[in-house]
Formats: structure tokens, sequence, C-alpha cells
């Protein structure tokens, strides 16, 4: 495979209980730590989706908090360091590798170029990339290599995914070209990036209002807050996907932009009356 080289900078104890998933143009990784104070130079293009919040770190010259929720996109040449903390936290995230060649023949085919830079490297993920993720993860465990042309198909959608989400500004001229006004690009985003941990803010600054004037303005047009919009959007996914027993009540809680098993199960009972366990089993 195409990924030996990082692989090699990943410490013995923690690759020997890493989840990972590894085609010639994807590796996928679900540690259960983080290689700290090491400086690593990144080779390809590498994403990571943080589940639960991470320690600081120093990307090039600048150091960083990223958030629980969030999508970091890096260029190839980006140096990363992670900085441990004294205390034990929750880990819980999944690193992602692509190709830079695959990269950029996806980019070419989506944009029409494939030279491009990420304007920021913090950003939201979408359900999509969550769900194109789990697919190739099963495709792997339950058939490895045996259909090739399925696991080309599902790297280069991870890819496109990943690029779409990490240009936002991609995402808004597709939106601009849908839509004719703001507030149905706002519900679009909340359908679209309800996994993430998105904000009010997130939001106001896709559409170029200001927090105070959407949130106003949401709450004449449809009758309740962009909060309480998107709460409903995660609580109908949540409902959704709890149908389907193959999901614990954590990938549930995680597939649909709840904090954890516990919130998702507050929610749900304040919402509906029922527990997960409850409404997964259709009691009344």
């Amino acid at each position: 495979m195409g990924f030996g080289e990082f692989v090699k900078r990943i410490p013995e104890i923690i690759h020997n209980r890493t989840k990972s998933f590894i085609t010639d143009d994807i590796a996928i990784f679900k540690p259960d730590a983080y290689v700290v104070n090491r400086k690593l130079c990144i080779e390809d293009y590498h994403f990571i989706i943080f589940h639960s919040t991470p320690p600081p770190a120093k990307i090039d010259n600048k150091e960083l908090q990223f958030k629980k929720g969030s999508l970091i996109s890096l260029e190839p040449g980006t140096e990363m360091t992670v900085f441990g903390l004294d205390n034990d936290k929750p880990c819980q995230y999944i690193s992602i590798n692509v190709k830079k060649d695959f990269m950029q023949k996806v980019a070419n085919e989506a944009l029409g170029k494939s030279d491009f830079r990420f304007s920021r490297c913090e950003n939201s993920y979408s359900w999509q990339l969550l769900w194109a993720i789990k697919s190739f993860e099963y495709e792997l465990s339950n058939y490895s290599q045996r259909f090739p042309f399925m696991i080309e198909n599902l790297a280069s959608q991870i890819a496109f995914l990943l690029l779409r989400d990490s240009l936002p500004e991609y995402g808004k001229l597709a939106a601009n070209r849908r839509y004719e006004n703001y507030l149905s690009q706002a519900i679009e985003y909340m359908r679209t990036y309800y996994s993430s941990s998105i904000t009010i803010e997130d939001i106001s600054k896709y559409i170029y209002l200001s927090p105070s004037h959407f949130k106003r303005v949401f709450k004449t047009e449809t009758g309740i807050t962009p909060y309480r919009f998107l709460l409903k959007v995660r609580i109908e996914k949540a409902k959704q996907v709890l149908l389907d027993e193959d999901y614990s009540f954590d990938e549930v809680a995680r597939l649909c932009g709840f904090a954890n098993a516990g919130h998702l199960s507050s929610v749900l009972k304040k919402s509906e009356g029922l527990t997960p366990s409850e409404y997964r089993r259709g009691d009344v």
C-alpha cells in the first residue's frame, strides 16, 4: 500500500490498537490515542474528524485549539505537532490520508482545476461524508479488495466530499445557483452539516448575515429559532438511524450531531417521551 511511511511514524503501541482501512489512494485510521509532542510533516492531504475535544496542536507555526465536531483539512507539506495533556480525556477521532495525485485528480474533475488551497484548516463535516466513510469501512471489512470498482468509487466519493466540506467557497457557489434567498441557504446548510458541531455564527457567516439579524429573521419567517430548527433536524435523523439496530447509541449520537449517547437520550426523551432503547423497540 502507499501509506507505509506514514504508518511507520505511528508508535507501535498506538498502531496496534488502531482500526485501519487502507487502499492505494485513501487510508482511514481510528486510533484511541494521539501521537503527542512529535512533529509530523504531512506528505499527502490529511484530514481529521474530531468526535471529542482534542489536545492543543501546532500547525506550522501557529498554536491552535480545535473544537469537538470539526473537520481539520491540511495540505501536503504542513507540519503538525499535537501537545500532550496531563489528564486522560476521551479520545475519539478519525484520521484520513488522501494521496496527493488522487486528490488533485478528483479536484480537477470537480472544480475544473487540480491546484487549490484550503482557505482555513478548521471546517464543518457533512453527514454525507460520515456515511461515505461508514460505507468504505463496511466494504473493506466484509469484502476486502474483492470488488475494486466499489472501493474506487467509495474512495472517489470520500475525496470529493472532503474537498467540498473543506472549501466553503465551493459549496457557496453551488448554493447560489440553486437557491434564491439566504433563508433557504441556511436551512440547507443545517440539513447538510447537522452531524458537525455547527453554531449560529457558522451559519451566519455562510450566508453573510450578522448572527443577531439572522436569528431575528429566521424566527420571523419560520416561527422557531435556528437552534430549535437544527435540533429538530438532528432528532428526525436520529429517529431514522435508530431503526437500524446495527448502530450503537454512541454511533447514532455521533452521526446525528449529539454530544454523546446521554445527550441523545435526554433530548429524545424530552421530544418524544421515549429513550433511544424504547424508540428502537417501538414502545408507545
